[in-house]
């Protein structure tokens, strides 16, 4: 049986309603090679619920400091291989978070983070609907209306 992973993630919306993701692209380790788009998050620590989750994860990865997030809106299972080669079941729950402005700050990324995030961006909807690179989640392009 696979460990779980919990993970909150932040579906976060610009005043412009663009999504902001980040380009992950591992150059060592157990994912070498591997790159795709994901939203802002990350794992759940001790004692600590989604919601708090998300707006720690949040607050680390963009410097943006809300009170809360909104209700979940979705959950997503599935088996993943995290940097160290471990295969775990993700279980991740993902908020919507309407950001006051663009402007993001990396000052607290890890050093896992600094290396492995190539590029962050805003994407619109039809830019999101083109795209051919990996996104996850993948269902993420078709998912309802959230911008």
């Amino acid at each position: 049986m696979l460990r779980h992973r919990l993970a909150a993630r932040v579906l976060l919306i610009s005043p412009s309603n663009r999504l902001l993701l980040f380009k992950i692209h591992y150059r060592t380790g157990a994912l070498a090679g591997m790159c795709y788009w994901a939203t802002p998050g990350g794992k759940l620590r001790a004692g600590e619920s989604f919601e708090e989750a998300a707006v720690r994860e949040l607050h680390e990865e963009t410097g943006l400091k809300v009170p809360s997030v909104s209700q979940c809106i979705a959950r997503k299972e599935f088996p993943w291989v995290i940097p160290d080669g471990e295969r775990v079941l993700a279980i991740e729950h993902y908020f919507v978070v309407h950001a006051q402005e663009q402007q993001l700050d990396a000052t607290s990324w890890s050093d896992q983070e600094r290396e492995v995030v190539s590029e962050v961006r805003w994407w619109s909807e039809e830019e999101l609907l083109a795209c051919q690179e990996v996104v996850f989640p993948p269902d993420l392009p078709e998912s309802p209306r959230i911008l």
